[in-house]
Formats: structure tokens, C-alpha cells, sequence
């Protein structure tokens, strides 16, 4: 049923121009039952988009990218999308759930890249990025592919305001862990805290990169119902669900999203660690076959549990 998928795009260039360029084809030739649209513009001004599946009450937000050497996730979304369109377009039941009702009952949002300037930085090196950044002093490096900031030097996934934040941070722009001048400071963000506040989500995946780990504890009040859900997507996968106390400061997307909606949110790491580089494409085929399901089994489990509180 599933026949494409849009790995060749990670060796693209420039690669946030070409990954936009697929999200609209795919809304273009699905119209029926894709939106995209643009939630706002990165530093450079490059176009941050999001795509809308479903018409359903529960809404569910799919967000990949937050770090530049992370793009391989960017590819991991966009094969979800297109994997679920195809289960619509030829119904089907995975996992026991049926796509087409499922899709009555939740509304997904998938936001496949967040950090599109640091992905090309990259990915594709310098000379894709504005000329008035190539100078920064923050940007004199020989070797990006550990970079996982954006083009300011913030890292986006510690720009997020909690009440217990990390303790690990650095002072000035970097390739890592500067949370910049304020939180929501840099317009990656600040693009994500608005479609967040516009939709009121009930559940958030926030896909990262390496160490095969899921992340789902931040204080919440609810814990049990979260545990469930992380316990499920953790059998699903065969991740390391990372114990509470090991998540108790933060500054990411996920703490700021708990603390502030006390609804389920989880930071998945899809790749066997690979240090602080990329994650090699040979490594997707695992990747793709552990996650394809996630959304769809995150988002019933989500809504049943909605049903259940109401």
C-alpha cells in the first residue's frame, strides 16, 4: 500500500526549498483530504509550513526538526503524511483502528520542518545561507554537521519558558544549548507557540534524532494517563521509555506544552545514537518501520482517553 517514500530529498539542495516544494505537491494532489499552509517564516525568511489531515474534534500536532542535524525526521513526516493518505484513499485498519473513522474523530497537524535554515546549514553548508549570516562569528566553522541551532545561534528546543528550566545552557551563540536573549525569541519558535495556542492541542509528538529514547514526564498532573499512552508507543516501537526522574528540568517544546496544557506530549529519538551528527540515511529503513504507525496509534489513544475525561 505504501510505495514512496521521500528519503532522496535529504541529499537535496537546497533542502528546505525542495522539502517545501513536496509538501505542496502532495496538498496539490490530495486536496480532497491535505491543507497546507504557512505558520510562519524562519530567520532568513524561508517559509516554515504546516499540513492538516482530518476533520475531527481531537487535535494532534506532529512537529520534527527542532535541531538542524536532525532533518532525517523531516523525511520521517513527510512518509507519515503520505503513508496515512494512502490508508484513507484505500481504507484500511492498522494497529485495529480504522484510518477513515479515525480521521472523522482527530485532526492531525504536521509541522515537518521547523528549523528549515539550520537543516540546510546542515546539510548543505554555508554557501545556502544568506550572505549577512556567513560572516558571524558563531558560523566560522570548518564542519557543521553537529550544528543544532538555528541561524541565530539559538537552540531552538531550549527556547521554550518552563519553571524548571535546564541547567546545562550556554551563554552566547553556538551551534548548541543557547537559549537566546528571551524565551520565544527567534521566529521558529514563536511560530510553533502560536499554532499551539490557535489549535489547543490535546496530544504533541516532538520528533528528534538519536538514542532510540521516548521522553513523555514533565510535572504533569495527569501522570498515569501519560504513562499509559508512552508505555503504548514505547511496545510499538521498541524505545526506551526514560524514567521521570530523568525528566524534571527542561526548556524544549515538550516541557513547555505539559506544563502549560497538562495534555500528553512525547519527544521520540528515532535513530540508534549516532552522536552529535547526522543521522546516516542508511539508518531510515529501521526508522521509517518502527514510527509509520505512531501518529495514527498516539491519536486514538489521545482521543479515547479525551472521551474517557469528558
Amino acid at each position: 500500500m505504501f510505495t514512496k517514500s521521500y528519503i532522496n530529498l535529504y541529499n537535496s539542495k537546497p533542502f528546505s526549498r525542495n522539502i517545501n516544494l513536496a509538501i505542496c505537491d502532495l496538498t496539490r494532489n490530495n486536496k480532497d483530504i491535505l491543507y497546507s499552509y504557512q505558520i510562519g517564516s524562519s530567520v532568513q525568511g524561508t517559509p516554515i509550513l504546516a499540513v492538516e489531515l482530518g476533520c475531527g474534534s481531537t487535535k494532534i500536532l506532529v512537529q520534527g526538526t527542532h535541531h538542524a542535524r536532525e532533518a532525517i525526521n523531516t523525511i520521517l513526516l513527510l512518509d507519515q503524511i503520505n503513508y496515512m493518505v494512502n490508508l484513507y484513499n484505500n481504507p484500511a485498519i492498522v494497529c485495529g483502528i480504522n484510518i477513515r473513522e479515525l480521521l472523522n474523530r482527530v485532526t492531525f497537524v504536521f509541522v515537518p520542518l521547523v528549523n528549515p535554515d539550520g537543516a540546510d546549514l546542515v546539510l548543505n553548508g554555508k554557501e545556502f545561507i544568506c550572505k549577512e549570516y556567513q560572516s558571524k562569528d558563531y558560523l566560522q566553522k570548518e564542519s557543521f554537521l553537529s550544528w543544532k541551532s538555528n541561524i541565530n545561534g539559538v537552540d531552538l528546543n531550549r527556547n521554550y519558558p518552563t519553571s524548571s528550566p535546564s541547567t546545562d545552557l550556554a551563554k552566547s551563540q553556538g551551534s548548541e544549548v543557547y537559549p537566546g536573549p528571551y524565551c520565544f525569541s527567534e521566529p521558529e519558535t514563536y511560530a510553533l507557540k502560536v499554532l499551539t495556542e490557535c489549535y489547543n492541542f490535546n496530544g504533541t509528538i516532538s520528533y528528534h534524532s538519536s538514542g532510540e529514547e521516548i521522553y513523555w514526564y514533565f510535572n504533569q498532573i495527569d501522570e498515569n494517563r501519560d504513562l499509559i499512552i508512552a508505555k503504548s508507543i514505547a511496545l510499538l516501537t521498541g524505545y526506551k521509555l526514560i524514567p521521570k526522574e530523568e525528566s524534571t528540568t527542561g526548556n524544549g517544546y515538550k516541557d513547555w506544552f505539559i506544563e502549560n496544557y497538562q495534555k500528553p506530549s512525547l519527544t521520540i529519538e528515532v535513530s540508534p545514537y549516532v552522536g552529535a551528527t547526522i543521522v546516516p540515511a542508511e539508518n531510515y529503513y529501521v526508522i521509517f518501520q518502527k514510527n509509520i504507525n505512531v501518529p495514527i496509534v498516539f491519536a486514538d489513544l489521545v482521543d479515547c482517553m479525551e472521551e474517557c475525561e469528558n
